[in-house]
């Protein structure tokens, strides 16, 4: 048995060097907006209040965690014939959203976060027949 040991090859003994591969990543915080528009139901000059005929929506979807504020800027007028202007309330999930005011919300990642609209022309206002218009800029701020 002895002879046999000393024929089998020996095994070469490797070098071997390490080091470490530093791996990272950095998640940022995003976000989008989709609108659909609000319509108010007809309205006759100087007449009563009118409600909306069509609900709007604004579907914000940011990066799950994220702390976001959602503005929609203008005066909440509409704009017609000869610059007359009409007035009207927002609400938004059934809560008051007055001119400058903020709501906010917390990124869900792939589910939106939806602010249904809704409201009102106010009552009593003098003003041409027409068609009036708004276009509020919807801005997040996270």
């Amino acid at each position: 048995m002895l002879l046999l040991g000393f024929f089998l090859p020996t095994l070469a003994v490797a070098n071997e060097a390490t080091g470490v591969l530093q791996i990272s990543l950095r998640v940022v915080a995003s976000c989008n907006v989709q609108t659909r528009p609000l319509v108010f139901a007809t309205y006759v000059a100087g007449g009563s209040a009118v409600g909306t005929a069509t609900p709007g929506a604004i579907d914000v979807s940011c990066t799950r965690g994220t702390p976001a504020a959602v503005y929609l800027d203008g005066d909440r007028t509409l704009a017609g014939p000869g610059g007359a202007r009409v007035a009207y309330t927002l609400r938004a999930n059934g809560q008051a959203w007055p001119a400058g005011a903020s709501i906010a919300v917390h990124g869900q990642g792939a589910h939106p976060i939806r602010l249904q609209l809704s409201g009102n022309v106010l009552a009593g206002q003098q003003v041409v027949p027409g068609d009036y218009n708004d276009a509020a800029v919807v801005r997040v701020i996270y």
